[in-house]
C-alpha cells in the first residue's frame, strides 16, 4: 500500500525542523527564504506558505526573515516525520 503524498506545509515543516536541528535545536529561529528555497518554493510562495502556516499556529515569525516552529508545530512534524 502507498503513502500519501505529504503537502508542501508539511514538506515546509519538515525543513524547518531539520534546519534548526542541524543548529542543535529543533526550536530555533531558520531563515525562511532557505527553507522555501530548499522545497523548490519562490519567495513569494515561501511568504504564502509561512502565512497559512502562521495562522494555523505551526510557526512563529521572527522578524523580516526568521522562522520558528511552535510546540503544535514540533509535535506534529514528530508524529509524521519520515524516516
Amino acid at each position: 500500500m502507498s503513502q500519501r503524498k505529504k503537502s508542501k506545509e508539511e514538506r515546509f515543516m519538515e525543513k524547518i525542523y531539520e534546519f534548526a536541528g542541524a543548529s542543535g535545536d529543533p526550536e530555533n529561529e531558520v531563515d525562511r527564504y532557505k527553507v522555501g528555497a530548499s522545497v523548490g518554493e519562490n519567495p513569494k510562495g515561501t511568504d504564502h506558505t509561512v502565512q497559512r502556516l502562521a495562522k494555523i499556529n505551526f510557526i512563529k515569525k521572527s522578524g523580516d526573515k526568521l522562522i520558528y516552529l511552535t510546540q503544535a508545530g514540533l509535535t506534529f512534524v514528530a508524529n509524521n516525520i519520515s524516516d
